[in-house]
C-alpha cells in the first residue's frame, strides 16, 4: 500500500490540529468568563456531530470512493477551524457575552466535529481495503501510532504558541488541514468504485459489533475526560496560572502522546496476538494508571499515571478498530468502522458533560470512574476470548 505513508501524513496534521485546541481549552473557558460546563458541551457537540455522521461518511465511501469523503472531510475540518481562531482571537480582548461566546464555540466546534467525524472511519476503511486481514492490525496500530505522533506535535506546540496568545495556536494549526487536504488530492489514488454490487445495510446495533462499539464507546469517553479535566485539574490541584496551566497541560499530554506512539510501535510488531486480548492487556494497565492519576498530588505522578495508562489505550484502540472490520464483508467496511466510530463520538458526548459535572463534586471522580471503566472492559474482553479464541 504505497500510498499509506501519506494516509500517515494527513492524520498526524489533522490530529495535531485537533490536539492543539483540547490543549488551551481551559484558558479559553476562563478567559471568556465561561464555566467548566461550557467546555464540556463545547467539546460534546463535537462528539453528536461525530455520532451523527460517522456511518454516513462511512457509508458514502462504500458508494462513491474512499478519497472524495475524506478530502471533504478535511477540508472542513480546516474551514471550522479557521472560524474558531478569529473569534477567539476577537473575544480575547474583548469577551462579549457568556451566551454568545457559548454559542459561537459550540458552533464552531460542531463544523469541526461533522467533518473531522470523516476522518477516522475513512482511514480505516482505506486500510482495510488494501490490507489482508492478517497484517490489518499492524497497519491500523501505525496509523494509530501516526495518530500518537500528532498527540505529541499538536499539544507541545500548542502549549509554546500560547505564550504569544491563546488564539494563536489556533490560527497555526488551522493551516494543518489545508496542508492534509492537498496531499489528499495529489498522493491518494481515487479508487474505482465497483458497481456490481450495492453496500449491504448494516443495523447500527449489529450483534457483530458489540464488543468492538463497547470499547470504542469506553475508551473514548476516558481519553476526552483526560483531555477537559486536565486543564482544570492542573489550575486548581498545581494553583497554576492560566498560561503556565496551558504549558503544563500541553507537556503532559505531549509526553503521553510519545507513549501512545510507542505502544502502537508495540501493537504493530506483534502479529500473532489477536484484536481481543489486545483490548484486556490494555485494560489492566489503564486501570492501574487511572487509578494513580486519581490520587496523584504533583504533576510528576500525574504524568506517569497519565504514562501507564496511555500504554494500554494503545493496545486498545487498534484492537476494536481491526475489530470492526474483521467482523463483516467486504461491501460493509466503510459503514462498520463508521459504526463504531459513531461509539467513540457517543463517548466524546457522554465523556465530557459526565466527567465535567463529576469534577465539581471532586476533582478525583472522574479519574476514578475511568480506572472503573477499563475494569469493565477487561472482563467483557476476557468472555469474548472464551466465545472465540
Amino acid at each position: 500500500m504505497k500510498e499509506f505513508k501519506f494516509l500517515m501524513i494527513v492524520n498526524i496534521l489533522c490530529v495535531s490540529a485537533m490536539m492543539a485546541f483540547l490543549s488551551v481549552v481551559g484558558p479559553i473557558i476562563r478567559a471568556l468568563n465561561l464555566q467548566e460546563w461550557h467546555a464540556g458541551v463545547t467539546v460534546s457537540i463535537a462528539g453528536i456531530l461525530w455520532v451523527i455522521l460517522s456511518r454516513f461518511w462511512g457509508k458514502k465511501s462504500d458508494k462513491i470512493g474512499r478519497k472524495p469523503i475524506l478530502f471533504m472531510g478535511v477540508l472542513g475540518v480546516a474551514i471550522g477551524y479557521f472560524l474558531l481562531a478569529i473569534f477567539v482571537n476577537s473575544a480575547i480582548d474583548s469577551p462579549p457575552s457568556v451566551l454568545i461566546s457559548f454559542v459561537i464555540l459550540i458552533l464552531t466546534r460542531a463544523i469541526i466535529g461533522a467533518f473531522y467525524s470523516a476522518i477516522t472511519p475513512v482511514s480505516n476503511a482505506l486500510v482495510a481495503d488494501e490490507i489482508d486481514e492478517k497484517h490489518r492490525t499492524s497497519y491500523i496500530a501505525k496509523l494509530g501510532a501516526s495518530n500518537g505522533l500528532g498527540m505529541v506535535l499538536g499539544p507541545a506546540a500548542g502549549g509554546f504558541l500560547a505564550i504569544y496568545g491563546l488564539a494563536a495556536p489556533l490560527y497555526t494549526f488551522a493551516i494543518l488541514p489545508l496542508i492534509a487536504a492537498f496531499l489528499i488530492l495529489i498522493f491518494i489514488p481515487k479508487v474505482k468504485v465497483s458497481e456490481t454490487k450495492e453496500p449491504s445495510y448494516l443495523k447500527i446495533f449489529d450483534k457483530r459489533l458489540r464488543v468492538p462499539m463497547l470499547a470504542a464507546f469506553l475508551t473514548m469517553s476516558v481519553v476526552i475526560t483526560s483531555q477537559v479535566c486536565l486543564g482544570f485539574f492542573v489550575i486548581d490541584r498545581l494553583n497554576m496560572e492560566l498560561i503556565q496551566s496551558a504549558k503544563v497541560t500541553g507537556y503532559i499530554l505531549s509526553i503521553i502522546g510519545i507513549v501512545f506512539i510507542v505502544s502502537q510501535i508495540f501493537v504493530s510488531r506483534l502479529k500473532d496476538i489477536t484484536p481481543t486480548q489486545w483490548l484486556k492487556y490494555g485494560s489492566v494497565f489503564a486501570v492501574i494508571g487511572y487509578l494513580i492519576v486519581s490520587f496523584s498530588q504533583n504533576q510528576w505522578v500525574l504524568g506517569s499515571g497519565f504514562c501507564i495508562g496511555t500504554f494500554g489505550l494503545g493496545f486498545i484502540f487498534p484492537a476494536f478498530q481491526t475489530l470492526a472490520v474483521n467482523l463483516v464483508s467486504k461491501e460493509e467496511k466503510g459503514a462498520a468502522s463508521g459504526t463504531v466510530s459513531a461509539a467513540q463520538g457517543l463517548g466524546m458526548i457522554v465523556g465530557p458533560l459526565l466527567s465535567t459535572f463529576l469534577y465539581k463534586l471532586n476533582p478525583m471522580a472522574p479519574f476514578l470512574l475511568s480506572a472503573f471503566v477499563f475494569v469493565i472492559l477487561f472482563f467483557v474482553s476476557v468472555k469474548e476470548l472464551k466465545r472465540v479464541p
